[in-house]
């Protein structure tokens, strides 16, 4: 076997007992507490016209299965808003790029928000020609429903 190939599988058998294994489960569930704080986050910014009944929010379950992680139980939020239904629907942990990933589906369009790596979401405004995403607070809510609901 060439020297260089050897030397490269020695290098990684190394540092996989200096890191140790990855902890899937681990990465599962922060996943899962992240979707959790960002349905808190927008309950928290629509408790008035929740509050007013102009908004019914909704959470049903559902299952994804991904590649390490398993299979796995997560809820959609659904936000009944007039006519329309505005649906937050994660997609998954395992991402390139960020830490997770949930899909904002309406009438209209979708929209794509993202666990940053350093845990907070945020939305994706354009991929083209280089990846925008903006910080997920108030107005990019905003941003969000406008993307993907009826004009």
């Amino acid at each position: 076997m060439n020297k260089e190939l050897t030397d490269l599988i020695q290098k990684k058998k190394k540092q996989s007992h200096d890191n140790g294994a990855i902890d899937w489960d681990a990465r599962r569930d922060s996943y899962l507490a992240a979707v959790d704080a960002l349905y808190e986050q927008i309950e928290t910014i629509l408790a008035d016209p929740i509050a007013k009944k102009t908004i019914v929010m909704q959470r049903r379950p559902k299952t994804l299965s991904e590649n390490y992680l398993g299979t796995y139980s997560v809820d959609d939020l659904i936000l009944l808003i007039g006519g329309e239904q505005v649906r937050f629907s994660p997609a998954g942990r395992n991402i390139a790029g960020a830490s997770g990933r949930v899909d904002v589906l309406g009438d209209r369009d979708s929209a794509v928000l993202l666990v940053q790596i350093d845990g907070r979401w945020g939305f994706v405004v354009a991929r083209q020609p280089a990846l925008q995403v903006v910080p997920f607070d108030e107005s990019a809510l905003v941003l969000v429903l406008q993307r993907v609901m009826r004009a």
